[in-house]
């Protein structure tokens, strides 16, 4: 590589970026910007964050809860979704629903709090909230600019810009001055908006006239009172004043010292996004500035005047978001500002009061939440000034095992991880987050049936909708209505998923599987041992130490459960992987008989699927169908009664095909029964050939069965994703435990 060609090539084309970015402009430049984009340039914190929102955009997701909406910032696409967050929905929702509040009020007067049980993602909520305004800070939509004060060196002025045009220099700003010809600059420490360099009364014409200009207004685009009405923070305030004084009111004079640049957030320099961990001290500070070079070369109207420097936390974050980490685990003492801030926007320093434009968020753990609620007697007026956001558990298993499907995927594990691992994980974790449902609070003639719930049905009906098998139809369609309210249950003890096992704890069952020596991959078995070690450890762990509701909240009763659910899925795949019927084309079989069923008793021919012909019912196999079912003689009057039930049943709206299971659930009991007693041997004598076949007998079997393995193990490595090891584990444990003679 020619290195002086490419570090050419890089010179050019940062110094391209940095042009096109408008890094740098005269104030005068920058007015001009605000004209063309008035709405973009009149944001405050709230707002920014809110925009940011909106550019990244919303889908819908659809849940056994309904359809809700997901805001794609928190799927971390500026970084290929790494840290993304996954689920909680809701809790986006309540949490954009709270930011925007504050966006309509046009002045920040709350603190935006999380709370909820440890690892539930409060801290990733907000970390991608930060993130997504950094990212968005880069783009031009996101533009924003602050300024700096720039007094030119003696070569420039001979009075230091004081007294007239500098000698000899047609220059009308300071803004673009090379370093050696500035003796001193000074930044803004909370990063003011350049507009509030505007007296209010000529602020409010620009803003009026830039907004009507672009077919908007004042109340349209939400501009925030701070802008409308605020001021410039305590230093810049002495330097204008000093200025403007020293100039004999000549604006233009005084806007010659303005270099306006635009920055950008960054949570590493702690830039308009800051995290603040707990501690002791207050969040912001004040401090005189001492002399040096710079300070004694400013203009003797200033080097007169006191400048004090405000720090800390608050400053830092100004213009953008301030995060408090565990807010309560820090001194009351240290937080009882929040009080007048978090409603006021101010923060009273020793001898000046700063202004903020940022938006406050926090996180809670529910302990310190609930013991600073028990113990404080702030909390009455502090819960005024805060908007709580519950972040609970998940509690769909099906959205818990992408957690830990994205740990897999991005860590270097150092083993393979088999099929359903993931999936045993976060049903075990799940089912120990489930409560028993308060049957009280629900209809009568459904309270029996939600008393029956045991855990493993809740956590199927909360993640597929599925119903216990043998509800009667207008059972199960009641129950699922009722879903909403079994997911937002009351408590006097708190709310379901306020206590389980945190998907921190499962990360680390996960890493600890794949360091197993037993275990030649991570399978669900090592994972299920790692779970079983980690029920062990009840004096670590509040979720083991609570005391069982009847079935609900025993954790290692669930190790078993889930266990025998993984086996169940195992066998449909070994059976599927054979070439024999499961338990989803059960259902398409079923709903194919109906088919015939329904075209055979309206005299109807029906269109064969393969050939495109029409034909008459099919009565073989509808005959065939019907002896599974043991119906006897009368095949014509159970046809009628078949499509009787279905009728009816569809006075109450649609029936589909997952309704079939519930409308006749001794059918399917019989029709399930009878094939897998059929093709038990069949599935029995494959599994014993695949076991000896890996290991390595194969020439004990013939050359039709090892014909028929081989097709077997390829249809698990294809269609499920099992290697040999974990295909062994797996039908090792189906021949001892479900298909032994």
């Amino acid at each position: 590589m020619d290195t002086s060609a490419f570090l050419s090539h890089v010179a050019l084309q940062l110094q391209a970026d940095f042009d096109a970015n408008k890094r740098v402009m005269s104030f005068s430049e920058y007015l001009s910007l605000f004209q063309e984009f008035p709405r973009q340039q009149t944001r405050n914190a709230a707002r920014y964050v809110f925009d940011c929102l909106q550019h990244y955009g919303t889908s819908q997701v659809s849940t056994t809860n309904g359809s809700m909406t997901r805001w794609t910032l928190f799927d971390a696409p500026w970084d290929d979704g790494r840290d993304r967050v996954v689920g909680q929905e809701g809790v986006q929702m309540a949490l954009v629903r709270a930011v925007e509040n504050l966006v309509r009020q046009r002045r920040v007067n709350k603190l935006i709090l999380l709370h909820g049980p440890n690892g539930s993602a409060k801290s990733s909520i907000l970390g991608c909230l930060a993130r997504g305004i950094e990212a968005y800070s880069r783009l031009d939509i996101g533009a924003m600019y602050r300024f700096n004060w720039v007094f030119p060196s003696l070569k420039v002025s001979r009075k230091l810009g004081f007294g007239g045009q500098p000698d000899g220099d047609p220059l009308d700003t300071f803004a673009y001055l090379d370093d050696e010809k500035i003796d001193a600059q000074i930044s803004g420490e909370l990063s003011d908006h350049p507009l509030l360099l505007l007296p209010v009364k000529f602020r409010h014409e620009l803003i009026h006239t830039a907004l009507e200009a672009a077919g908007s207004s004042v109340d349209d685009a939400l501009v925030s009172q701070a802008l409308l009405e605020g001021e410039l923070s305590p230093r810049n305030q002495v330097v204008a004043e000093k200025l403007f004084a020293s100039y004999k009111g000549d604006l233009n004079k005084l806007l010659r010292h303005v270099q306006v640049e635009r920055f950008f957030v960054s949570r590493r320099f702690r830039r308009a996004a800051v995290t603040v961990e707990p501690q002791t001290h207050v969040d912001a500070g004040v401090r005189q500035l001492t002399g040096d070079r710079s300070l004694s070369s400013l203009p003797a109207v200033l080097q007169s005047a006191t400048l004090y420097e405000a720090f800390g936390d608050l400053v830092d974050a100004n213009r953008g978001i301030l995060e408090f980490n565990d807010l309560f685990k820090r001194p009351p003492e240290t937080y009882k500002y929040l009080l007048a801030t978090s409603e006021k926007s101010t923060v009273t320093l020793p001898n000046q009061i700063l202004h903020l434009d940022v938006l406050m968020v926090a996180s809670s753990n529910e302990t310190y939440l609930e013991a600073y609620k028990a113990q404080s007697p702030d909390w009455p007026s502090l819960k005024g000034r805060l908007d709580l956001v519950r972040v609970p558990y998940l509690l769909d298993y099906t959205t818990e095992q992408l957690i830990y499907d994205d740990q897999v995927s991005r860590e270097s594990l150092s083993k393979a991880v088999a099929p359903h691992a993931t999936y045993v994980a976060a049903l075990w974790a799940v089912l120990t987050r489930l409560r028993k449902p308060q049957t009280d609070l629900y209809p009568k003639e459904l309270r029996g049936t939600i008393a029956s719930l045991t855990p493993m049905q809740k956590a199927e009906l909360y993640a597929t909708g599925r119903a216990p098998h043998g509800l009667a139809l207008e059972k199960v369609r009641a129950l699922r209505s009722l879903l909403p309210d079994l997911w937002t249950e009351s408590r006097a003890d708190g709310y379901e998923g306020k206590v389980g096992a945190s998907p921190r704890e499962i990360k680390t069952v996960i890493l600890n599987a794949a360091q197993r020596t037993d275990y030649a991959v991570v399978t669900p078995m090592a994972i299920l041992d790692e779970i079983t070690d980690l029920c062990g450890q009840t004096t670590v762990h509040p979720f083991l130490q609570m005391e069982p509701e009847g079935s609900y909240l025993k954790p290692l009763k669930f190790v078993s459960d889930v266990r025998e659910r993984w086996l169940d899925i195992a066998i449909d795949e070994l059976t599927q992987a054979v070439g024999l019927v499961t338990r989803d084309q059960y259902d398409l079989l079923f709903q194919r008989y109906l088919r015939h069923v329904s075209h055979q008793q309206r005299g109807e021919k029906l269109e064969n699927p393969i050939t495109g012909q029409f034909e008459s019912a099919d009565e073989v196999f509808m005959a065939e169908m019907e002896a599974h079912f043991s119906i006897g003689d009368d095949a014509a009057g159970f046809r009628q009664t078949l499509l009787g039930r279905i009728g009816a049943a569809s006075q109450n709206g649609p029936v589909r095909g997952d309704d079939y299971r519930d409308l006749f659930p001794d059918l399917f009991d019989k029709l399930e029964g009878s094939y897998y007693e059929a093709q038990r041997p069949t599935v029995r004598k494959t599994a014993s050939d695949a076991l000896t076949w890996l290991a390595g007998d194969d020439d004990q079997i013939s050359e039709a069965d090892r014909k028929r393995v081989r097709a077997t193990l390829k249809h698990l490595e294809d269609e499920f994703g099992y290697c040999v090891e974990s295909a062994k584990e797996m039908i090792s444990l189906l021949l001892s435990e479900r298909l032994s003679d």
